[in-house]
């Protein structure tokens, strides 16, 4: 716990809000941990979960105290003054601003709804309207797959086909159920064979693909029942978006930059 809390203490990027914690500015060696540093800290880990109160205040303490500790031992050491341990302040220094610079961008141009909306519309789309019920069995060669598909043909079992020759650890011992899925989550050559196949329908040649041959059975259609909500995907799009923005916005910025 002491450990994560250290984590948080060092990598918080943003201060929570205020947490009623009864916390007093403490000596370590002479040297003064103040009520900000602690309330910094504090604050954080509520902000990430922790339950605010007087354990997590004797933790704070706790972490601040070995923080103070070990750079009271590497200011005797004299380490701040070690070149390669000056340019990794430096880089972090510079990583921090780089940081603030692009929450500070992202904060003052906000995504707007109506574009997150589209981006959910769009997503949607793709995913497409129908689902699909599929099961295949995977093997190393096409005539071994061509082989599957003339005793599927004859009236062989598929359950028992893929438990026995299927490749596909995976699935294979569920008669290569694949369950519920779209197209688009596979590569095109898979995903447009068992989108063009009737229901209850074996594939007429094998599918062929960077992981071998398979034979695709289509079991059922259904209208798309599993695509996520849109206030379920709106903080993972929002952070998309954001992300998108920021990189353009500053991608332009350095594109533009006048470098002699």
């Amino acid at each position: 716990m002491e450990k994560k809390l250290l984590v948080l203490g060092m990598a918080a990027m943003m201060a929570a809000g205020a947490a009623n914690a009864e916390l007093q500015a403490f000596k370590v060696n002479g040297e003064t941990v103040s009520v900000a540093q602690q309330k910094a800290l504090y604050d954080s880990a509520v902000a990430q979960g922790q339950p605010a109160g007087a354990e997590l205040e004797r933790q704070v303490k706790n972490v601040l105290t070995q923080q103070t500790v070990l750079l009271q031992e590497a200011k005797k050491a004299k380490l701040d003054r070690n070149s390669d341990v000056k340019q990794a302040i430096e880089a972090a220094r510079n990583q921090v601003l780089i940081n603030a610079v692009l929450r500070d961008w992202a904060k003052k141009n906000p995504v707007k709804d109506e574009d997150v909306r589209k981006a959910y519309e769009a997503e949607k789309a793709a995913y497409g309207p129908t689902e699909y019920q599929v099961r295949h069995i995977l093997v190393k060669t096409e005539d071994q797959a061509k082989n599957i598909i003339s005793r599927l043909n004859k009236g062989a079992d598929f359950d028992k086909l893929a438990k026995e020759f299927s490749e596909d650890r995976g699935n294979k011992d569920r008669g290569g159920q694949l369950g519920w899925v779209v197209p688009r989550s596979f590569v095109p050559t898979f995903g447009n064979a068992f989108a063009g196949m009737k229901e209850g329908t074996v594939s007429k040649e094998p599918v062929r693909t960077q992981f071998g041959f398979h034979v695709v059975k289509l079991d059922a259609k259904r209208p798309a029942q599993l695509f996520p909500t849109f206030e379920a995907q709106k903080p993972a799009l929002v952070n998309a978006l954001t992300n998108q923005r920021v990189n353009q916005h500053f991608g332009e910025l350095v594109k533009n930059a006048k470098v002699q």
